[in-house]
């Protein structure tokens, strides 16, 4: 009886051994914030992607580009009017990096073997966020407003504030519209730097399919 006995406590033990590593404890994160209100329709896929949105959608993409802003406020009407002017810094701010890109690919090209003439091209060329700035400024008139979501959240139990809106904007923006900001952008640089222009103008024959082909790599 004691073998009996003492052989099923080997068992029990051997058993016990086998039971693989001990469970970890994993803490799932609180939410930062609680929904407390919200547009009807709740969210859409144009937040995250808004020119894949139109296109699934079936809007025009011939003669639009599709872009989004996001903003808050403690107020709502607030939040939107600021989700409205982010689309437009987005727009000049894409316009600007991509201008940007252009010359500066086109110039590294035209004075590969001129260290001195490329070092000259990136001293006078105009900073990135002072064009998008200019750009901003005639942008306005040309953005039309396709669809608006917003949520109102409470991020109190996270030590933040009882009340705040969020507010997303989707506008539409004609390509002719955006062909001449790339103009006006390439204009400016040009105006800073007479020689730039002088080697690479040639070279940027191609740059309104080349924006096209930027918009879809930031899909």
């Amino acid at each position: 009886m004691k073998n009996v006995k003492w052989s099923l406590m080997i068992a029990m033990g051997f058993l016990a051994g086998c039971g693989g590593a001990p469970v970890q404890k994993v803490d799932i994160e609180k939410p930062q914030f609680k929904v407390l209100d919200a547009a009807p329709g709740g969210r859409e896929a144009w937040l995250d992607n808004p020119n894949m949105y139109a296109e699934k959608t079936g809007w025009d993409i011939q003669n639009y580009y599709y872009y989004s802003g996001e903003a808050q406020s403690a107020d709502q009407r607030m939040a939107c009017e600021k989700a409205q002017s982010d689309t437009i810094d987005d727009i000049s701010r894409q316009v600007s990096v991509f201008v940007d890109s252009s010359i500066a690919r086109a110039s590294s090209d035209s004075v590969s073997s001129d260290s001195a003439g490329l070092s000259a091209a990136s001293a006078t060329s105009t900073d990135t966020s002072q064009l998008s700035s200019q750009l901003s400024k005639g942008v306005v008139g040309g953005i039309e407003k396709k669809k608006q979501y917003w949520e109102q959240r409470d991020y109190s139990e996270a030590g933040g504030a009882r009340s705040i809106y969020y507010c997303w904007i989707l506008s539409k923006v004609a390509k002719k519209d955006v062909e001449s900001m790339m103009l006006r952008a390439r204009d400016l640089k040009f105006r800073a730097s007479p020689d730039l222009k002088a080697k690479v103008e040639g070279k940027m024959n191609s740059i309104d399919q080349d924006f096209t082909d930027f918009v879809k790599q930031k899909q």
